[in-house]
Order: structure tokens, then C-alpha cells, then sequence
């Protein structure tokens, strides 16, 4: 059996437990980032209402469903 001291088996698993939590965290933080630059290109149709991603920064945007041309903010 391997032999190891409490406070080395506490301190490794507290050290493992806290680069998990930090690891969570910046996923989380890197995700909430890519769905707020999603949400700007993320365009509905008034026509059709069809939605889809524009990843251009235009103001205007064509509907690759109907054809029809809106711009950004137009409902």
C-alpha cells in the first residue's frame, strides 16, 4: 500500500479541487462571451421569420430563406 501523510493528500486535493473550479470558471466566462458576439449576428426575418446567423457587420442583411433585404434593429 502506498503511504502518503494526511496534510500532503489534503493540500493535493484541495489544489486539484480549486484548478477544477478555476478551469469551470473560464469556461463559463468564455461562453457567455461567444453567445453575446452570437446575439449581434443573429438576425430574424420580418418577412418569414425565419432566423439565422449573419456574420458579416453589415446593417443590411438578405434572408437566405425569402430573399428579402432588412436592416439591423428593424422588426
Amino acid at each position: 500500500m502506498i503511504k502518503i501523510r494526511l496534510d500532503f493528500a489534503v493540500s493535493i486535493y484541495l489544489i486539484f479541487s480549486l484548478l477544477i473550479l478555476i478551469l469551470w470558471f473560464l469556461s463559463e466566462k468564455r461562453r457567455k462571451v461567444i453567445k453575446r458576439e452570437s446575439k449581434d449576428s443573429l438576425w430574424q426575418c420580418p418577412i418569414c421569420f425565419y432566423v439565422y446567423i449573419n456574420s458579416k457587420d453589415d446593417e443590411i442583411s438578405q434572408c437566405p430563406r425569402c430573399g428579402s433585404l432588412h436592416k439591423r434593429g428593424e422588426e
